[in-house]
């Protein structure tokens, strides 16, 4: 049976698609794998509605975050809310739990709509939204849909496309390409992290990943926002891997991020970094930085207190530089909480928040989670710029659960 609007004639964008079976007589719940065994990854969002529809007995719509967190954009099925709503709750493209509990506070003032995050280890990237009541419950369509759609980023534009109001310059794009998921659960907590602004410049990025010896992460900040900087960053990530792949300590990494960028010619191939590596099993935290912003810990009592190393050089210039290391214990309620010069320093296009405004900041986030601690910084960052970035303002959490 075709899902059909309640009430009205269709408006174009707002026509029943057909039920989708996914290649089978009979229907069936839906399986990622089984998306790539029959469907064209083009045509996943279509299909995705169409199942939900078929589930749900009403209609529905697929929505997904913008690249720059600020909206949920229309990807498929009715257009009922819109081709834009409001999301001032993300961070970058995706929303966390606390996120996604305002958002369908949102919801609840439109009536009889009903929202069903696509939720990827702890965190949504966008939602099928359900107008009416309805007959089945989509939540876990919703799981599966998120894993297919991470995995069908390998394979079309079609979902990067959606999640992009506006064209973003080059170097821009570049940088999106690095970046991890913006919110990961990982063993014994949470990291949540992102760069403003989204569609422009493009000199920070950062890495976050969960090996056997703990959970990596890297911010790195580039010189400028051109083209070339963002391939610096490039070149400057694929050393940071191949150390770490290779079982190499955070500052080896380091030394061979620098050796790396000193090979390139020309300038702006020069960025300050640091990498912290924490273990859940002990709770030791290790820091390494070369000429970056000196990492701050939050802890659950309010103290906070600044892991200083010397600040010696940045990467990739003519001297050789020697990493700064700091160790120290994040226990239960501990934030870590890393910044670019874009945050604290003051000037033109600059946040300038400075060290002390940034303490209270992240002190003073409601909940003391990652996510939440990473949007009270992005706030004080867009208020205190007056959302004119011309510096890249990045900010990542590690919260020990």
């Amino acid at each position: 049976m075709e899902a059909r609007p309640q009430e009205g004639r269709p408006v174009p964008g707002d026509e029943p698609l057909p039920v989708g079976r996914l290649g089978r007589r009979r229907a069936m719940a839906l399986d990622a794998i089984q998306v790539f065994d029959v469907v064209p990854p083009a045509l996943l969002p279509e299909q995705l509605v169409a199942e939900a529809m078929r589930i749900a007995g009403v209609p529905v719509a697929l929505y997904v975050l913008d690249i720059d967190g600020s909206h949920l954009l229309h990807m498929a099925g009715p257009r009922r809310l819109g081709q834009r709503l409001s999301a001032p709750l993300a961070i970058g493209p995706e929303l966390d739990a606390d996120g996604v509990s305002k958002l369908r506070d949102r919801f609840a003032r439109h009536g009889q709509i009903e929202l069903f995050p696509l939720w990827l280890r702890g965190r949504a990237t966008g939602a099928l939204i359900a107008f009416g009541s309805p007959h089945g419950s989509l939540t876990e369509l919703a799981r599966q849909a998120a894993a297919a759609v991470t995995l069908s980023d390998r394979y079309t534009d079609a979902f990067a496309q959606a999640q992009r109001r506006k064209q973003p310059r080059a170097a821009a794009e570049i940088q999106q390409s690095l970046l991890p998921p913006r919110v990961m659960r990982v063993t014994g907590g949470e990291v949540a992290g992102n760069v403003l602004p989204t569609y422009e410049v493009a000199g920070d990025w950062f890495d976050v990943v969960e090996n056997s010896d703990g959970v990596w992460i890297t911010l790195a900040d580039g010189l400028g926002g051109t083209t070339r900087s963002a391939a610096s960053s490039a070149v400057a990530l694929g050393a940071l891997r191949a150390s770490r792949r290779s079982g190499g300590t955070i500052s080896e990494a380091l030394m061979l991020m620098h050796q790396t960028l000193s090979e390139m010619p020309g300038p702006r191939a020069e960025m300050t970094a640091v990498i912290a590596r924490w273990d859940p099993t002990s709770c030791q935290l290790a820091v390494a930085r070369c000429g970056h912003v000196d990492p701050i810990v939050l802890h659950p009592d309010g103290e906070r207190e600044v892991l200083e190393t010397p600040r010696g050089r940045g990467l990739g210039g003519r001297s050789t530089p020697k990493p700064g290391e700091r160790s120290a214990q994040l226990r239960p309620g501990d934030r870590l909480l890393m910044v670019s010069d874009g945050v604290i320093k003051a000037g033109d296009g600059r946040a300038g928040l400075g060290r002390e405004v940034l303490r209270e900041t992240g002190g003073a986030a409601s909940r003391r989670s990652a996510g939440d601690t990473v949007r009270a910084v992005q706030d004080a960052v867009l208020q205190a710029s007056k959302g004119d970035l011309t510096d890249d303002a990045t900010a990542v959490c590690l919260w020990v659960a």
